[in-house]
């Protein structure tokens, strides 16, 4: 925990003996207060400079930051002794330090009567006039994001600028990368970010936003799924946040699994501290990338003047095919450039930024390729075996390329010291690759490769006005506003076409071609946040906020029309959708060791299908017809027993032929020995079975789910040869839909966290946080592959329950280092009526899922030598739902599976069983140098199908197959050089071994990039 009143800081001597594991430390030293030494630290916050002096001087410093708090430094340059070096930091701060007994300094204020601090209890430390409880150490934006994920009771992840712009990686998901259980799906083929938390993925579950703002798009991927995308620029993001699980932080919207907030770049990430003005060009280029081929469309163009087309089946066309480049350290197609400029004055502040980056296809590793190139015939093993068949190893990969451009303003208005307005723009375009997963032919693409398809376009605006007022004098006032609207216009290849499909296929009359793979959205949100924080008494604070958000998606693609003409092509989506929330949250300490934090929010929302009903009003009988599915029919086989009643009928048949007989002339006798005879045949069958059967009805319930109980095969009393589904399913009469009806919902939940200090330095806690999640507008309206049973299904909300136990340990006394914490926790979430598609393609509400797991965080500064750890061990996915159960195979699939059912968008969310994080370095030089690495690792996706399913030949595995990940370990190293004040070098690797893999739960078949070389020049002005 680094919150504490006063920081002593000192700096260890450390080598480095194996790099990643082991570490030798040496043993302290202190400088002489006499000795002059070189110094070189940058104009900052007096605090900041104070720490970096104490560091660099290598002497013990005692600092209540209370005194330090809004005090900015000029910096120090050249050679000072101790004393020469405290007068230059402290000039004009109101601020002495005082040299105590035992060589350490203290910091204080110029009127303080304290001569000197007693620190020779190295566990206690007493000032007379400082309160120890309300004091906390305050840093950088950046170093106080990194605190927070030790010093709040709630487990979150935090990535400052620095760190982001090191390992932004070649697309935007590659930002979350070394966030402890935090993903992004399908990385390599989306262009945006998918968040996932601890296995929870979708829209609506884990909201991702930026300065506030909220833009996401769920974009069907046909039978693999969806993502929910949100499209961002790393080049503008100064820090992400990732908050695990549902909370009541103030001002931020979480979902049922956590929360990612991004911040937009600051005026202060761009001016030196005491800057009044100035600006940061950020220069980057990187190889393994080559300029895509990207091909023209032929619309309007017969496919017969087209040598090799084939317009049957899955199409073939040569026209987008390509020949792929190798070897990718020769190419130096990605780079990027950054300029952003700004003012800070005393009434305000004004800043702009410009970012551009362009990255063509990038190549695939070239190490590991044994499991993605093993093959298989079994459908069930997917495409992955023979991906490194597809995709050489060291080859280009269609599909990757991207650029962006966006432009970022802001105006700061400071009407006092107290109270702001600010306002905000963000404009960002966007180009990149993208195919459908389902065209990826497997079969002709290991021989003729995998076509490199048109660009995806996406052009993103957001707004965004803040108001702040938080009077010191005024204990009831702390008051937040922002108020905000984005504005999306996309036009991806989504649609599930072709780009150069048939108008009709198998019609030598017309054989034009027209591209029925790209989809329209336009997706417009606006919202407003509010929060006010109370100060009720010294020890209870009190905090309310609330927040509204409305969301329209429309789209131009026009129904009926010749771009929409493919069997697989998603239906236009447009709908409205609404939520609101408010919530309150107490705060009490009733002693200096017991923290306790009570709350509650209540949300609600509507939905309302704007496409379905715009074809009510158009009178399309394909839409206000419908029927609803009752039962399914169930043929019964078994061996009748034949009963003596049937056989008395028997004779009494034989005896009827009598007449007959004699009708024809058969002799008396003769008649009576045949009927004799046959009576005789007929008797001997009593007791004996015969082959016999009889078809029932598997009746639904009244929300057309099936169940164990209502199966004729399971319930019946007839001993049978067989029982099984006959395929036919029985409907209700044709109804007629007359108006769309508007789903809507709300719900109370409750938050409560204790946390109890054992000592100064360490501490437990524990958490219960609930949260409803309403379906979304992907999920209520109308598509192709996943749809609502019938227009009145009303699909419930997840509910949430969420569990978490922590343990925090600050370690920096003991082993003398500037940060030394420790946080381990253990999660338990359950989501009851978790929505989910089902093996028959249509939404509902499972029953429940149950994720549990246990993370490991940690870090280690010296200020020479640092460390960053972090561990997760997922021990439990299981997701359970009788419906989905029976509706595989009644009889040996169990109501609870692993990870998900088949054809089910949760089965492609499942984390890695085993997830480890890990950064080394050291500073060198006074901090000029930096150098570091980075490890990564996810172990190996274990496909359950065999486990799930007895009798997997039962099982159709064509839908959502998770695409399986070999054991993933990844090496990135970095040296960061600054060359002056102005100016840094750095040099980032990532992927040194050149691996070939997939990242964990993408969807789409494409290779991660190879070894990549970054070189980037950041200069000040």
């Amino acid at each position: 925990m680094s919150s504490r009143p006063f920081l002593p800081i000192t700096v260890s001597s450390f080598t480095l003996a194996i790099l990643y594991i082991l570490l030798i430390v040496g043993l302290p030293t202190v400088a002489n207060a006499e000795d002059a030494l070189e110094f070189n630290i940058p104009a900052s916050s007096l605090d900041q400079a104070l720490k970096r002096y104490g560091l660099e001087a290598k002497i013990q410093l005692y600092v209540d930051s209370s005194l330090t708090k809004g005090k900015m430094s000029s910096g120090l340059q050249g050679r000072f002794t101790a004393s020469q070096g405290f007068e230059s930091l402290l000039k004009g701060s109101n601020l002495k330090v005082i040299q105590q007994p035992n060589g350490a300094y203290q910091i204080t204020s110029k009127t303080s009567p304290i001569a000197h601090v007693d620190v020779t209890d190295s566990d206690s430390i007493y000032i007379d006039t400082i309160d120890i409880i309300a004091k906390e150490y305050v840093g950088t934006r950046d170093e106080s994001g990194y605190n927070d994920v030790f010093d709040k009771n709630i487990s979150s992840v935090y990535v400052g600028k620095q760190e982001l712009e090191r390992f932004k990686g070649s697309a935007p998901a590659d930002m979350l990368s070394g966030m402890l259980n935090v993903y992004s799906a399908d990385a390599r083929n989306s262009g945006g970010i998918d968040a996932n938390i601890r296995g929870i993925q979708g829209p609506g579950r884990v909201p991702l936003t930026i300065d506030g703002t909220e833009q996401a798009i769920t974009i069907w991927r046909g039978y693999n799924g969806a993502n929910n995308r949100s499209y961002i620029d790393p080049n503008l993001i100064g820090n992400i946040k990732a908050i695990k699980g549902p909370n009541l932080e103030r001002d931020v919207h979480s979902g049922i699994g956590g929360a990612v907030v991004a911040s937009t770049l600051d005026i202060d990430d761009i001016l030196k501290p005491g800057e009044t003005a100035g600006g940061e060009l950020k220069l980057e280029g990187s190889n393994n990338a080559v300029t895509a081929n990207v091909p023209s469309l032929s619309t309007g163009k017969s496919y017969l003047d087209i040598p090799g087309y084939v317009a049957q089946g899955d199409i073939k066309d040569p026209t987008l095919l390509i020949e792929p480049h190798s070897g990718g350290q020769d190419y130096l197609n990605d780079y990027a450039y950054r300029l952003a400029v700004g003012t800070r004055q005393d009434f305000f502040d004004v800043m702009g930024a410009y970012a551009y980056r362009k990255k063509g296809n990038h190549f695939s590793g070239t190490h590991g390729k044994g499991f993605y190139s093993r093959g298989s015939d079994d459908i069930q093993d997917n495409v992955i075996p023979d991906l490194a068949n597809i995709y050489k190893p060291g080859d280009e990969l269609p599909n990757t390329s991207s650029e962006m451009q966006s432009w970022l303003a802001k105006v700061k208005l400071k009407i006092s010291d107290y109270e702001s307005i600010s306002f905000g723009y963000r404009d960002s375009t966007s180009l990149y690759g993208e195919i459908f997963p389902s065209r990826i032919s497997w079969e002709s693409a290991v021989n003729d490769g995998v076509p490199q398809w048109p660009l995806s376009n996406v052009d993103s605006k957001a707004y965004n006005v803040e108001y702040k007022l938080n009077p010191e004098t005024n204990r009831w006032v702390d008051f937040y506003a922002n108020v905000w609207k984005t504005n999306t216009v996309s036009d991806t290849y989504t649609a599930g076409g072709y780009p150069n499909e048939p108008v009709v296929r198998n019609d030598p009359t017309n054989t034009l071609l027209h591209n029925t793979a790209v989809r329209n959205a336009q997706e417009d949100r606006k919202g407003v946040t509010l929060s006010n924080a109370f100060t009720i008494m010294d020890n209870l604070d009190l905090t309310l906020g609330g927040r509204y958000q409305k969301e329209k998606l429309s789209t131009d693609d026009e129904f009926g029309s010749p771009s929409l003409g493919s069997t697989f092509s998603l239906l236009p989506k447009a709908g409205r959708r609404e939520e609101k929330y408010f919530n309150f949250n107490f705060a009490w300490k009733p002693t200096h060791f017991l923290s306790i934090d009570a709350g509650m929010r209540y949300s609600s929302f509507w939905t309302f299908d704007d496409f379905r009903q715009s074809r009510l009003d158009a009178g399309d009988t394909n839409y206000s017809n419908y029927l609803s599915e009752i039962g399914r029919t169930v043929s019964i086989a078994y061996d009748k027993i034949i009963t003596q009643a049937e056989i008395d009928v028997e004779i009494q048949s034989n005896e009827n032929q009598r007449d007959f007989l004699e009708m024809i002339g058969v002799p008396a006798a003769e008649i009576d020995r045949v009927i004799a005879d046959a009576n005789q045949q007929s008797q001997a069958k009593v007791g004996t079975t015969t082959p016999d059967g009889m078809e029932a009805v598997w009746e639904a319930d009244s929300e057309g789910k099936y169940h164990r109980a209502d199966n004729p095969c399971l319930t019946t009393d007839i001993e049978f040869t067989s029982c099984a589904r006959t395929g036919e399913r029985l409907y209700s009469d044709l109804k007629t839909l007359k108006k769309v009806k508007r789903l809507k919902g709300d719900g109370w939940a409750p938050v409560l966290s204790v946390a109890l200090d054992i000592n100064d330095d360490s501490k437990v806690y524990a958490r219960h946080s609930q949260a409803y999640r309403f379906p979304s507008l992907f999920e209520n309206t109308i598509s192709f592959s996943a749809s609502l049973p019938d227009p009145n299904y009303e699909l419930k909300p997840e509910h949430i329950y969420n569990y978490e136990i922590g343990y925090v340990h600050d370690l920096a006394g003991l082993v003398d280092a500037e940060y030394a914490d420790v946080k381990l926790n253990y999660f338990y979430n359950r989501t009851e009526n978790v929505i989910d598609r089902s093996p028959s393609l249509v939404f509902s509400n499972l029953d429940k899922q149950t994720i549990k797991g246990i993370e490991l965080q940690g870090r280690y500064d010296t200020g020479r030598f640092f460390t960053d750890l972090s561990l997760a061990y997922n021990f439990e996915n299981e997701v359970c739902d009788e419906n989905s159960a029976v509706l595989l195979d009644e009889y040996s699939t169990s109501n609870c599976v692993k990870d998900g059912f088949v054809g089910g968008y949760l089965v492609s969310m499942a984390m890695p069983e085993y997830t480890a994080n890990m950064t080394v370095g050291s500073r060198f030089f006074n901090r000029k140098l930096e150098l570091g690495s980075r490890v990564t690792y996810y172990s190996k996706h274990q496909d359950n199908f065999d486990t799930n399913y007895r009798d997997s030949s039962t099982i159709s595995y064509f839908a959502n197959t998770p695409l399986s990940w070999d054991t993933i370990l990844l090496y990135d190293a970095y040296a960061s050089y600054q060359v002056n004040n102005d100016l840094t070098v750095e040099l980032t690797g990532t992927n040194l071994s050149n691996e070939y893999y997939i990242d964990p739960m993408t969807r789409s078949a494409i290779p991660a990039p190879g070894r990549t070389l970054k070189l980037s020049l950041t200069a000040k002005f």
